[in-house]
């Protein structure tokens, strides 16, 4: 699965370093604890059939531009397709990232949608190291994954009107308070797929984090805004300058892949949509000013700070297992980055690792995995 590469000779001292440092330092995640919230999702992963023959393995679609053209075909008559499902696991944003963090051995609180009044047997799989949270019923996705990307059709089912009154009334605020008060870290994710979440942002912002202080330092806390293809202007910027409230409590991080990242940039006072990662992520840190922006696309991962840019490729997978939740995995690397207060630079590889340990071998890793992962780096490939 995986190659020698003559790439980016700089990344092998980058992986020294941080192999060094994981191996004497190993015992400092399991004493951290982050609070997550608020989505949750029942995904169905699958690939589409394109051909079937008697007697052989069906032939999939490779790439979403060839299942684009195919569908494109079709305009003006009705046609069928067929999916293989590959797998049905625990989805959303929120589990996913939180059985990573968990699978580092970071305890983490698990606020979402994960079956009420009961919580649904699905959740039950994520790692030990998860409590659980849950305000509302899951929602459902299929989750259709090519080579090159993937294609999620979700249904949200109850959580479009699980706002924050919903939260409050069924966690309770003191318990919210309590959470988010003896946490090292915060992960706010999946703005742009629920409804409410501009409304369970102002509660945090007006009832969570005033009732509390963290000892006169900032509280980390990291965004996913998930794809914002569907959101309106007036949202996104609405949203956007809830993020800048949100400086004023917290150590804001912010966390992109390279479209939602264009999206931004565009409502951002129209910045072209074509430029690259690092062009886009330096207009994005000017505008939000957040403490850390983390950019991350298939092929290479920037982070802006205050004391400037890093960036560093990704490690390529010949055979990957599974896409849905790479970027989710990558975050949890990132968050569990900076519980280990690693630089900006240490921090994109150790995310890296942990997205392309999923990939390969379709689970979370732990932290043994991703250093025998990463002291294997003569063995890798990188874009």
């Amino acid at each position: 699965m995986l190659e020698l590469s003559t790439r980016n000779k700089d990344l092998s001292d980058k992986v020294a370093k941080l192999v060094t440092f994981l191996k004497s330092k190993s015992s400092l995640l399991p004493g951290k604890t982050v609070t997550t919230g608020f989505d949750g999702f029942i995904d169905t992963i699958a690939k589409v059939i394109k051909v079937k023959n008697a007697g052989q393995p069906p032939i999939l679609f490779t790439t979403i531009e060839e299942f684009g053209n195919y569908i494109t075909t079709k305009a003006g008559a009705g046609f069928s397709l067929e999916l293989q499902e590959q797998n049905i696991k625990p989805g959303g944003n929120m589990p996913i990232m939180a059985n990573a963090l968990g699978s580092l051995d970071v305890s983490v609180n698990c606020i979402g949608a994960l079956g009420y009044p009961q919580l649904d047997p699905s959740f039950k799989s994520l790692s030990s190291n998860c409590q659980l949270y849950s305000f509302a019923n899951p929602g459902t996705s299929t989750a259709v994954e090519f080579q090159d990307g993937k294609m999620i059709l979700g249904m949200m089912d109850s959580l479009h009107n699980a706002g924050w009154d919903t939260i409050k009334n069924i966690i309770g605020l003191d318990t919210m308070i309590n959470l988010f008060k003896k946490s090292d870290l915060l992960c706010l994710v999946n703005w742009a797929e629920i409804d409410a979440s501009t409304n369970i942002w102002k509660g945090i912002l007006n009832e969570v984090l005033p009732a509390y202080h963290s000892n006169g330092q900032k509280q980390p806390i990291f965004f996913d805004l998930s794809d914002l293809s569907k959101r309106s202007v007036e949202a996104i910027v609405e949203a956007l300058e809830l993020l800048k409230e949100f400086t004023n409590h917290a150590k804001v991080i912010i966390g992109l892949n390279h479209n939602e990242a264009k999206l931004i940039a565009a409502t951002l006072n129209n910045d072209p949509t074509d430029r690259d990662l690092a062009s886009l992520g330096n207009h994005i840190f000017n505008h939000l000013k957040p403490s850390i922006l983390v950019l991350h696309s298939l092929r290479e991962t920037v982070a802006f700070d205050a004391s400037g840019f890093s960036t560093s490729n990704t490690f390529f997978i010949d055979d990957p297992k599974i896409s849905t939740g790479a970027g989710d995995n990558f975050n949890a690397g990132f968050c569990a980055a900076q519980l280990l207060e690693l630089d900006l630079n240490l921090s994109l590889v150790f995310a890296n690792a942990v997205a392309a340990y999923y990939v390969g071998y379709g689970a979370s890793p732990g932290l043994g995995d991703v250093i025998s992962f990463l002291g294997n780096y003569s063995l890798v490939k990188t874009y």
